[in-house]
């Protein structure tokens, strides 16, 4: 199942797509602490009710989670991209955050930032957290929602001229994300999936999440070893290689440019940079 979340007509909709039609789902969605109910409750789905079939051509897409608690990130995680550096592998996976603020939707624009010079594409795959995880070792997909796409967008003069990533990672826009998240049942291996991301047309970054560094159930046991994930939050996988920093002559993202990325079985993310 997919499920999205878009603006038409001024108004917030939640939209799901059961493998043939998209439909709007009727009723509040949202409990009153701003969580989508769906990811807390398992029956949420056979309760609901949908609207007729919608073909949603007229509709802004919205992040497809509303407010996640947290946003966990995680840097070089595909030998490629590290060797792209002139970096070496890390002992233990390297986290940084992001935050709700950070996302925008599918077909958005992307504001040119004003903090930098160098604006990077970094298509991954993310993982949508369905329940409480806390020092979880093992069967981490029965803990898992969904999965969707995620670019974490980055002014790299800005992360390279600071001991702390965040004005380079974390800058507003700096994640667009969607469409939609695609439930984890309909997934067979979150560890063979073709990643891939153009600029214009152009093919720039193609791998199969086969090749991180570490696997997503490493990097869960890694991450909730210390910290806590609730439902909804998102971690992201890591990108492989193909950045335009360290292409020769460096082909990082300007105004106008189109980026499209995808990962295989979860769905195409775009987006334009814009003034």
């Amino acid at each position: 199942m997919k499920i999205g979340r878009v603006e038409i007509n001024g108004k917030e909709k939640y939209v799901l797509n059961n493998g043939k039609s998209f439909h709007f789902i009727e009723g509040k969605i949202r409990n009153d602490e701003g969580y989508e109910r769906f990811l807390g409750d398992q029956d949420f789905f056979e309760k609901v009710q949908v609207s007729e079939k919608t073909d949603l051509k007229d509709v802004k897409w919205l992040p497809p989670i509303y407010r996640p608690g947290k946003i966990v990130c995680v840097g070089r995680n595909y030998m490629e991209h590290i060797t792209e550096q002139g970096k070496k592998p890390e002992e233990k996976p390297l986290l940084f955050s992001k935050y709700p603020s950070n996302m925008i939707g599918h077909n958005s624009g992307v504001k040119f930032p004003r903090h930098g010079k160098y604006l990077d594409y970094e298509v991954e795959l993310a993982v949508i957290i369905g329940k409480k995880m806390t020092n979880v070792k093992e069967d981490f997909e029965n803990y898992l929602f969904g999965v969707t796409v995620a670019n974490d967008l980055t002014m790299r003069d800005v992360q390279k001229s600071e001991k702390q990533w965040t004005r380079g990672k974390a800058f507003d826009g700096s994640l667009p994300i969607g469409p939609y998240i695609v439930t984890i049942d309909e997934l067979n291996n979150l560890q063979d999936l073709e990643i891939w991301l153009k600029v214009n047309g152009e093919e720039r970054q193609r791998a199969n999440t086969s090749q991180m560094i570490y696997p997503i159930g490493e990097l869960l046991a890694f991450i909730t070893e210390a910290i806590t994930l609730y439902p909804g939050d998102v971690v992201l996988t890591g990108t492989p290689s193909g950045v335009g920093y360290y292409m020769e002559p460096k082909a990082t993202l300007n105004i106008g440019d189109y980026v499209s990325c995808g990962v295989e079985n979860v769905g195409t993310l775009n987006f334009k940079v814009v003034k």
